[in-house]
């Protein structure tokens, strides 16, 4: 009993320092909760990354869905509408992220809520011994990168963005458009643009280099036609010569060499050139369905009331805006609103511009103007229609261009001042009978566009002399032509014969001449009729006159030539 109590004894007296107790026989308690906590973190990180996989995976299945059966040659609106991104195909609403080259660049470009990725696509070490056949996402001067289009492709057909490809060599062709057949084989499924600058535009000599548009349409054709074309200008802005822009012969070159191709094609245009290009880019425009524009910027900020002026001319759906912010929010919401003046261009249509039932001419309501209270009393009474104004020389003031038998004097000045500041759709119609009162008229014109004030369909009439009728003291055609293009262009030319040749009334040879005089001019042309030299005359069998209402027994005509 004395071993067992003092065995006790040792026991007890041990009791302060018992040995720890211990968990699945050989963790301490500190030591088993830090393993249940590092097993916890595993296991959500595991369940993180199962959930992720299952995200990443999920949103890949549904890129696949929205991507679904989608040409790479399709309309860039049809696109943005099926994949919900806009709800109205109009090319406004269409966002853009410019140089979405580097790895960076390209994952900022793809988490962003942009709809299209423009991207430059150079060759490895282009124009250098290294230089290679691999393209690369690069903008000159910049020959190297971090991101082949290769990569680039793998990881932007992950998302939903459609996809603007800007050539910068001709080497970078071939190998991006075999690398783009073979993408296709599983399918790209959104559009694919291909850009590439082939001419010379404004401000840039015919020396400049430009990529070859023979080798890089045949490239196209050959290797991956399955794209929409975007056929540019090389083009440098100067602020000190802020009228430069695309000429007649850049749209109409432009137009040589694409009109055979089969692609839908999109012409890139600098912002700050595409009002005083207009008539131009316009006429482009015109001259097929498959044709769009697309407006882009460079450093300096295009003025929201230009864009408006583009896109109150034009089809909305043929339009695009590369546009920088905030500039691109301040033009949306101007574009929104209701019941704005529109900013027509004066030189456009006036069955555009009136939109009459039926779209007949004669549903539109034509006045003269004879003095100041007539004014007056058209703009207030009236619901719109053309003025017609005749313009002759002061009395006192040779110089100053007032409204024929008006009393007093209404100056024209102050006659345009007046309707331009009525709310109400007028069209202008100026009938003038002076070389010097044209010139003073267009200047008058030209100061109203340059204060942004004339939005109205303007026509200039004045009867010349040429060929056949050709009479003394007339200003010839060739004056009239050249005054109107180096004063104020923007026009629709109102041209009428003299009335001494109008005896046996329109004869062929008055009409082949007249018709030779405008033939090769960019504005809209209407002959001008009278009813009764008209009806004294035998029309001739290879042309037809679309008359509309005119006051003073005399008819706006225009001429439609037979091929």
């Amino acid at each position: 009993m004395e071993e067992k109590d003092e065995k006790n004894c040792n026991t007890e007296e041990k009791g302060d320092g018992k040995e720890p107790k211990t968990y699945l026989g050989i963790f301490s308690k500190d030591k088993f909760i830090m393993l249940c906590v590092g097993i916890g973190l595993v296991a959500l990180l595991l369940i993180i990354t199962l959930t992720s996989l299952f995200v990443i995976t999920k949103s890949d299945a549904l890129v696949d869905m929205y991507m679904e059966h989608f040409p790479s040659d399709g309309d860039m609106l049809d696109f943005l509408t099926q994949i919900g991104e806009i709800q109205e195909k109009d090319g406004l609403y269409a966002t853009w992220y410019h140089a979405a080259n580097n790895k960076s660049e390209m994952n900022k470009a793809l988490n962003s809520d942009v709809m299209i990725l423009e991207a430059d696509i150079n060759v490895q070490g282009h124009n250098t011994a290294n230089e290679t056949n691999i393209p690369i996402m690069a903008h000159p001067p910049d020959i190297y990168s971090d991101n082949t289009l290769e990569e680039w492709l793998d990881a932007v057909l992950k998302s939903n963005k459609a996809i603007k490809l800007d050539f910068k060599s001709i080497n970078a062709v071939e190998p991006s458009l075999d690398l783009l057949r073979v993408k296709n084989q599983t399918g790209i499924n959104r559009p694919v643009w291909i850009n590439a600058d082939i001419l010379p535009g404004p401000n840039v000599p015919d020396f400049w280099p430009v990529i070859n548009p023979s080798e890089f349409f045949e490239l196209i054709q050959q290797k991956f036609p399955d794209v929409t074309i975007s056929p540019g200008w090389k083009v440098l802005y100067l602020p000190i010569f802020p009228n430069v822009t695309y000429t007649r012969s850049m749209v109409e070159q432009m137009y040589s060499i694409v009109r055979h191709l089969p692609q839908k094609i999109t012409f890139p245009a600098h912002a700050l050139m595409a009002k005083s290009g207009w008539p131009h880019l316009s006429w482009l425009l015109s001259q097929s369905t498959r044709f769009s524009l697309t407006l882009w910027q460079g450093k300096e900020n295009p003025t929201v009331n230009d864009l408006l002026f583009i896109r109150d001319n034009s089809n909305p759906r043929r339009i695009y805006y590369d546009i920088y912010e905030p500039v691109l929010s301040q033009f949306k919401e101007a574009a929104k609103l209701r019941n704005r003046p529109r900013r027509f261009y004066p030189g456009g249509d006036i069955i555009d511009y009136f939109r009459p039932v039926n779209s007949d001419g004669l549903n539109i309501q034509w006045d003269t103007v004879t003095n100041k209270d007539n004014l007056l009393y058209l703009l207030k009474d009236n619901p719109g229609g053309m003025l017609v104004i005749p313009v002759v020389s002061s009395v006192g003031q040779p110089n100053i261009p007032v409204i024929q038998g008006s009393q007093p004097e209404l100056p024209l000045q102050d006659c345009l001042e007046l309707i331009l500041a009525s709310k109400k759709s007028w069209g202008i119609y100026l009938r003038i009978k002076s070389h010097s009162q044209l010139s003073l008229t267009l200047e008058l014109l030209r100061q109203a566009y340059d204060r942004d004030l004339l939005h109205h369909p303007t026509w200039v009439n004045m009867d010349v002399a040429h060929g056949a009728f050709y009479i003394q003291n007339y200003v010839t055609g060739e004056e009239f032509l050249r005054t109107v293009h180096q004063i104020f262009p923007y026009v629709t030319l109102a041209p009428g014969w003299p009335n001494e040749v109008l005896d046996e009334g329109y004869k062929p040879k008055l009409v082949e001449d007249m018709v030779q005089l405008f033939q090769g001019v960019w504005q809209d042309v209407s002959l001008q009729l009278q009813a009764e030299a008209l009806a004294r005359g035998q029309r001739p069998q290879y042309w037809d006159c679309k008359l509309n209402g005119y006051p003073d027994s005399e008819q706006t005509a225009e001429l439609l030539q037979h091929a």
